[in-house]
């Protein structure tokens, strides 16, 4: 990825002077118990609950130095210099690669973002994503995003404009036992779960990008990200912020796939967070077995943040999965649709400019092949310029539209741009949805072939 290493930092700066004795800085190692006390008491749901303990250990995983996507001077930190446990907001910065249709695109997250609740208000998290957006452009990351809570990212230039989450239940109650158990004989598995072994990196990778091949985005899961989670569990002590990796195989020992799941259960369901398989493998035949082992595993691992019992296997898999098409209609699955990334642009052209191959793959595939001429896209506070030579895309530029100026091919502001950028809204969902959303008839055709709708599934790291 572009820009500075993991090892580097903004620590060194001085702090920024935001009045009234608060200050902005980067982080230090020495910082982290400050941290993970202003995050425990943060992000309690009431005032009287006990501060979350799994976000605390997660904090310590991120400052502790070895973590793949960020290290202990990737916090930004707002700090009362007049009271004695100083920090009083804060959000963490990973770095990431997404591919967007195969194309690598370096990415900055801002999350854990975090104010105590009687400083909030006060512009503070502005201050802060304004700190983390100016190190994104020193690093060179091409797209910013995040997730959480509604409306709340807006304020900063984000938009929904990539899938996030999508899942399937399964109650518990409604999987079948396995075949001889009535009688008290019950066979051997036809398939079975064990933890993944640090020599199997590959083929857990081997598997993923099998599994992500037709998402239009999808993040780059390196090998340090799998080695990490799979020494995590072996390590002794209580964090709770490391992700379970399961390999799939059968009773004959041949490997078939993997599944994640977090290190505990959410209350009373367990959750599964990715689920890949290697080409070739049966996912029908495999659900029963698949789906019992998981309810066994949920019921051996600790519950968070209480002790009921297991209900239901959550697969968190996106909006659509191999396995949910697999599921019998018996077994009375619950779909929830999914919630969705804010996706931050800073320079449009610039990032069109990095899909290009993208783009022209497209038109390339499409009845416009050898396309001449141009798109002009009225944003309204500014536009678009796209240039098009036999197929090629030539020239991305800024343009904006003058007095009396009817050129625009098509008028879509910006923040609605990213929503058909990345494939998470058709032509027709925007013109549906934004009044101000219009594209002129004789390019409309080569428009939706340009920005087609398409799934994405992001994990976040």
């Amino acid at each position: 990825m572009a820009g500075r290493s993991l090892d580097s930092s903004d620590s060194s700066k001085p702090p920024r002077e935001l009045g009234n004795g608060l200050t902005l800085r980067w982080s230090r190692a020495d910082d982290t118990e400050r941290i993970t006390r202003l995050v425990g008491h943060a992000f309690r749901r009431r005032p009287d609950d006990a501060p979350d303990r799994s976000l605390q250990d997660l904090v310590r995983r991120y400052m502790r130095g070895d973590y793949p996507f960020m290290g202990p001077g990737d916090f930004i930190l707002v700090e009362d210099t007049q009271r004695d446990d100083q920090v009083v907001a804060c959000a963490c910065y990973l770095r990431e690669e997404w591919e967007f249709d195969g194309i690598s695109l370096p990415v900055g997250r801002p999350e854990i973002v975090a104010t105590d609740p009687e400083y909030r208000n006060r512009g503070l998290i502005r201050a802060a994503f304004a700190a983390l957006h100016e190190r994104c452009e020193e690093d060179q990351t091409l797209v910013q995003a995040i997730t959480g809570i509604p409306y709340f990212y807006r304020q900063f230039g984000y938009e929904y404009a990539v899938d996030l989450g999508g899942q399937t239940a399964v109650p518990v109650t409604m999987l079948p036992e396995a075949p001889g158990a009535q009688d008290g004989q019950p066979e051997a598995e036809a398939y079975r779960l064990r933890p993944a072994r640090a020599d199997e990196v590959s083929f857990l990778a081997d598997c993923y990008r099998h599994q992500q091949r037709d998402s239009l985005v999808t993040t780059v899961l390196p090998d340090a990200f799998w080695r990490y989670h799979i020494a995590a569990e072996q390590e002794p002590g209580p964090l709770l912020s490391y992700l379970r990796i399961r390999v799939i195989e059968t009773d004959r020992g041949d490997r078939c796939g993997f599944i994640v799941t977090p290190c505990q259960r959410s209350g009373d369901s367990i959750r599964v967070y990715l689920a890949a398989f290697a080409p070739g493998t049966n996912v029908s035949a495999m659900v029963p077995s698949l789906l019992r082992a998981l309810r066994t595993l949920g019921e051996q691992i600790p519950a968070h943040p209480s002790d009921k019992p297991l209900r239901k296997v959550v697969l968190e898999l996106g909006r659509e999965h191999p396995l949910y098409d697999a599921l019998p209609a018996g077994w009375l699955p619950h779909r929830e649709p999914p919630y969705a990334w804010y996706v931050r642009v800073p320079d449009l052209p610039r990032l069109l400019g990095r899909i290009t191959p993208a783009l022209e793959r497209r038109i390339a595939d499409s009845s416009y092949a050898g396309y001449d001429g141009e798109l002009l896209i009225d944003s309204y506070r500014g536009g678009l310029r796209l240039t098009f030579v036999k197929g090629s895309l030539e020239t991305v530029s800024q343009h904006r539209f003058g007095p009396y100026d009817d050129s625009a091919s098509a008028g879509i502001p910006t923040l609605a741009f990213l929503r058909l950028l990345f494939g998470y809204s058709s032509l027709d969902e925007l013109r549906s949805a934004y009044p101000d959303v219009w594209v002129k008839g004789e390019v409309r055709g080569f428009f939706e072939a340009l920005f087609p709708k398409r799934p994405s599934r992001v994990f976040p790291t």
